[in-house]
């Protein structure tokens, strides 16, 4: 489940390229109930290089 959560956030992400969100934000526009699943997921993409954390605590694709 976590690995599917991982690819709705990277597409979704890269949907709205560009763009900047708050975690409760990505959680709502998914569907997310989990947030702190979300977060690791979105650490781990991090880690990746394919989304970066904004100096506001924000998130977006790179």
């Amino acid at each position: 489940m976590p690995e599917g959560i991982k690819m709705k956030v990277l597409e979704f992400l890269q949907r709205n390229k560009g763009n900047e969100y708050a975690v409760e934000d990505i959680a709502e526009a998914l569907k997310v109930e989990k947030v702190s699943v979300l977060k690791a997921q979105l650490t781990r993409l991090i880690k990746e290089g394919k989304v970066e954390k904004t100096p506001e605590g924000k998130y977006r694709a790179k």
